[in-house]
């Protein structure tokens, strides 16, 4: 299927490329094509593989990662990083303008079909275009703050950059308009009248989930680059939108209320995981399978790397490495997590180890050297670092130059970007940005009461106050998903100056961030032939 629409639509990409310059282009014409439904699903599916991409490209999420700090890490954000020593700026935008391009190619031609294909799946089609819009304008917003907004798809005029919140409206705009016309998902079918089990296809839940989180980050970007603009209402707007998600109005989300359980969910493709509304869907029909942009996959090693050992782990994983000792700080003893989310924990934490030798026929002192022994004996196998577990299920081929050895080419995952508990815990820091902190905390001991964490304000780190045991309960939710640097962020300048490990992030001001330092700079492929577009104003003082 996928190489009939790399065929079909080979001449759209050829001048999707120029989609932000004005080098002029042999026009592509569609008075031939868009004709019957199954021209307007050849667009959508190869529109969806280019959603397939938009997590991945380009993103600084992992500028936000629970991990242990290295030089690398550090050095992360430092514009000789970021930028190059020849100012070519190291993050591409192009994939998410694909999606963009490819629903202004559906929203532009459909009328063609009118009369062949029944108005409702006119609507589905338009409204799978709005999502995927949204959708890449959203992570383009989050990215760059300030991006080009294209007319259509047939415009070749130059495009200079919209203001950061002219941006946030077209994206919410656009989800709006998604939301008001798509069913729930299980509602969502194809041509044919089957049901499209993957949820990265727009339906009313996940443009409900983006528009909660669309507009919280709005709010949260009036008051860090101190905007005109009512952040209180996106805040109330985001509660609102969260609020249709977790009362089932907009689709049958539920809570696993078991970590274990949802580690196995997060590790079957196939399996319809309740909490997940937004996902990323593992192709396991292409010719070649890859991973779907999974966040969490840079910390997979042992035990799903089959082509090296536990005692290999550290070294492997060098850069995504997580201590049991940071694992110990976060959660409360009680807590399940720790024991879903990473492989063994119990026993290569030592955690178990005091329980050992506890026969009769040992003496305490026999006992105590004894349980020394198997600790030294488990530490110099993990360095004292966990093995990440939360998607445990490989895919594999034979290497190439050794047939005896499996490589691990992808996991046999969906990637849930959005899921309930993210839901529950984003309304929680709404409401406390709007002074309900009484529901905040409802919301935070729902999260916290089936994972056997203890209520607010009994936690590690509630003594900081409910705003912070909120972030922190994100953080210990959410690990690896790859959320924690726009959790940072939105909290505001205090917490992008203390949580946010990259040397550059301690030393920002207001000033650097008004001035775009948490965003990319654009990368130097988009200024070709368009005069129109402009630096970020904090990256292009390093740029020669």
């Amino acid at each position: 299927m996928k190489k009939i629409l790399y065929i079909l639509l080979i001449a759209l990409l050829a001048s999707c490329d120029s989609l932000l310059d004005v080098e002029p282009e042999t026009e592509v014409t569609f008075d031939n094509f868009y004709k019957t439904e199954q021209d307007l699903e050849v667009t959508l599916y190869q529109m969806q593989s280019f959603v397939w991409r938009v997590g991945g490209a380009g993103s600084h999420a992992g500028m936000g990662d629970i991990r242990e700090v290295t030089s690398s890490l550090r050095q992360a954000w430092d514009p000789i990083k970021v930028v190059g020593s020849n100012g070519t700026g190291s993050a591409d935008w192009t994939e998410r303008y694909w999606v963009i391009y490819m629903a202004n190619v559906l929203l532009d031609n459909m009328h063609n079909a009118q009369g062949n294909v029944t108005p409702e799946r006119l609507d589905f089609y338009r409204a799978q275009a709005y999502f995927a819009k949204a959708l890449s304008y959203f992570y383009l917003s989050r990215t760059y703050g300030e991006v080009p907004i294209t007319r259509n798809s047939s415009s070749s005029e130059p495009y200079g950059k919209k203001p950061v919140l002219e941006v946030l409206d077209t994206v919410i705009a656009n989800a709006t308009r998604a939301f008001n016309i798509l069913p729930v998902q299980g509602a969502v079918v194809d041509r044919l009248g089957a049901v499209i089990n993957s949820k990265q296809f727009g339906s009313k839940g996940n443009a409900c989930a983006l528009l909660a989180h669309a507009y919280a980050w709005k709010g949260s970007m009036i008051d860090l680059l101190e905007l005109e603009g009512d952040s209180k209402d996106c805040y109330n707007k985001s509660i609102e939108y969260a609020g249709y998600l977790i009362k089932g109005d907009v689709g049958n989300y539920t809570l696993v209320r078991d970590p274990e359980k949802l580690s196995q969910l997060f590790s079957d493709n196939e399996a319809n995981n309740p909490e997940s509304i937004f996902e990323y869907t593992l192709d396991m029909q292409d010719e070649y399978i890859f991973s779907t942009y999974l966040f969490g996959q840079k910390y997979i090693g042992y035990p799903q790397h089959l082509d090296y050992s536990a005692s290999e782990h550290k070294y492997k994983k060098e850069e995504a490495l997580i201590a049991y000792s940071t694992i110990k700080s976060m959660y409360d003893e009680s807590d399940l997590r720790p024991q879903a989310y990473f492989y063994r924990y119990a026993y290569y934490s030592t955690d178990t180890v005091e329980l050992m030798f506890m026969e009769d026929e040992y003496t305490e002192e026999q006992r105590q050297y004894n349980r020394d022994s198997v600790r030294d004996e488990i530490n110099k196998i993990t360095g004292g670092y966990a093995f990440p577990y939360r998607w445990r299920v490989g895919i594999y081929e034979k290497d190439a130059y050794n047939p005896n050895l499996l490589k691990l080419v992808a996991m046999k995952s969906n990637y849930a970007y959005w899921r309930l508990a993210d839901i529950y815990l984003l309304r929680a820091e709404c409401y406390v940005k709007v002074g309900e902190e009484s529901l905040a905390k409802k919301d935070l001991n729902e999260i916290r009461s089936y994972n056997r964490a203890k209520a607010y304000p009994n936690s590690s780190g509630d003594e900081k106050g409910l705003k912070y045991a909120i972030f922190h309960e994100r953080e210990r939710e959410l690990l690896m998903e790859g959320h924690r640097f726009y959790d940072v962020v939105r909290n505001g300048m205090e917490y992008i100056n203390t949580y946010l490990e990259p040397t550059a992030f301690k030393t920002m001001t207001i000033a650097d961030v008004k001035s775009g330092a948490i965003f990319y700079p654009i990368h130097d492929s988009a200024f070709k032939n368009n005069s129109l577009l402009r630096q970020n104003t904090y990256w292009a003082q390093y740029i020669n």
